[in-house]
């Protein structure tokens, strides 16, 4: 295909017709009635079709009255007295219909003022959410027009944009030699304000996540048993477990039989279980084998999957995406293991197969502070 530039499109030397006021002289009135008759006998009028009428339009202003769409044309206007161009309100178009109806009619009068470059505009900040909302489903699907046999065949505006155009990644590659209507800017808006509410999430999960890991890191540095202070750590700041989880609800009870440490819940409403220990609590024992601790958080978190299993129905009550849960252990550090004891607790959460994982206090530092990493490179 063929490029050009902008400036080619007014290398055409197109004319568009126009509607005049005020005749100045007789001579004038007598070219007028020709061109009249002329038209009439080619069964020309400006206004006989949507092309023609959009071809002398200047621009378009949208707008809902009442609730009814109504497109406002501004068309050319040429004062024969003072010979001068001006643009006018020259008429509404009122879209009728079902919803269906309205729709469409309001696609196609986008998709015609785009394939002509005729910049439509809201008439207030009130439209504009509306007008972006249809101006993306001609984007997306195109619009319908009637051929040279009448009948209504899909198109899309070459010159219309694509969804990928307002892709935030692709701003550097902009064409600027395209036309760009305030339809177009009012998806960039919205664009833009996304990026900017991302950037500004960003950074108040960065400054949060630093506090955190601060905080975290600081009460792992003891030798006393902390396991009640790592839970308050943990429940003001679940930022710690990473963006897999919407919330956290702790000491969540399973009937009358057990209370969980962390009830975990996914943004699609999913919820996981974890039990957590004490950081200074042995994994192993320096034989190599699961100390006591460890065996005992184990069971404790089987104990809830097997309650949560044989009650499903009134474990859902409480939580309703308590629906096979997957099982957490936080104990220990990284530190206590040796390459032996770091195999075994590999081998160990493999068997069980996902069900179940166990995490030291270091693997909930080394995400946090991954997570931490990734932030400050999009915060740059």
């Amino acid at each position: 295909m063929k490029k050009t530039d902008r400036l080619s499109k007014w290398k055409k030397g197109e004319k568009h017709p126009l509607t005049f006021e005020n005749p100045m002289d007789s001579d004038f009135e007598e070219f007028l009635e020709k061109k009249k008759k002329k038209d009439t006998a080619e069964k020309k009028n400006i206004f006989s079709s949507n092309f023609e009428l959009m071809k002398m339009t200047r621009e378009l202003v949208f707008d809902i009255k009442d609730g009814i769409p109504v497109f406002h044309y501004i068309c050319a206007m040429l004062d024969t007295k003072e010979l001068e161009l001006s643009y006018h309100h020259l008429l509404d178009s009122v879209i009728e219909g079902d919803k269906d109806d309205i729709e469409k009619e309001i696609i196609n009068t986008l998709g015609l003022a785009t394939a002509l470059e005729v910049p439509v505009y809201p008439n207030n900040q009130k439209v504009e959410k509306e007008l972006s909302n249809y101006y993306q489903k001609l984007i997306k699907n195109g619009f319908t027009a009637p051929d040279e046999k009448g009948n209504p065949v899909k198109l899309v505006p070459v010159n219309s944009k694509k969804t990928d155009d307002f892709n935030i990644d692709n701003f550097s590659k902009t064409d600027l030699t395209k036309f760009w209507s305030p339809t177009d800017l009012l998806i960039l808006k919205e664009v833009v304000k996304e990026e900017f509410l991302k950037l500004n999430n960003a950074h108040r999960t960065l400054t949060m996540l630093e506090i955190a890991i601060e905080e975290l890191e600081n009460l792992l540095d003891t030798s006393k048993r902390n396991e009640n202070s790592l839970q308050v750590c943990i429940t003001q700041n679940p930022i710690l477990l990473g963006l897999d989880y919407s919330k956290i609800i702790p000491k969540h009870k399973l009937g009358s039989e057990f209370e969980v440490d962390y009830a975990l819940e996914k943004y699609n409403g999913l919820i996981d279980l974890m039990e957590i220990e004490s950081s200074n609590l042995n994994i192993f024992t320096k034989q190599g084998n699961p100390t006591s601790y460890l065996v005992h958080a184990e069971q404790q978190v089987i104990d809830w999957l097997d309650w949560v299993e044989k009650n499903n129905s009134y474990a859902r009550k409480g939580l309703e995406g308590l629906i096979s849960p997957k099982g957490f252990v936080i104990i220990g550090r990284s530190s206590s293991l040796t390459e032996k004891t770091k195999a075994s607790l590999i081998r160990r959460n493999k068997a069980f197969n996902g069900i179940i994982s166990i995490l030291t206090y270091d693997d909930v530092l080394i995400k946090a502070k991954h997570l931490r990493n990734i932030l400050r490179k999009d915060k740059n």
